[in-house]
């Protein structure tokens, strides 16, 4: 595998731990997601750990509902930038 994101390969290795990590992270949520039945636990804003500074935030039907339309958003911002693909070298 030769993902390269940067020019630089120490980089470029610690953003596919990120990435990995994310990933491993988001598929434990919906594992434990089904497991419990609680779909609260998908939560964007818990997962980004917002609740730390915002108490209550992901309790609500309404917070959890604006929180899916910003991760929604943030996909699709991502899907804008990244369709020019200025900033990504990709090399497979």
């Amino acid at each position: 595998m030769n993902i390269k994101i940067t020019k630089n390969k120490y980089v470029d290795a610690f953003l596919l731990l990120m990435m990995f990590s994310a990933a491993l992270h988001m598929i434990i949520l919906l594992i434990q997601s089904l497991y419990e039945g609680n779909v609260y636990i998908l939560n964007y804003f818990n997962i980004l750990d917002l609740d730390l500074f915002i108490s209550g935030i992901s309790n609500t039907f309404w917070c959890n509902f604006f929180s899916g339309v910003v991760a929604l958003i943030i996909y699709l911002l991502i899907l804008k930038v990244n369709k020019s693909e200025w900033w990504i070298k990709k090399e497979f």
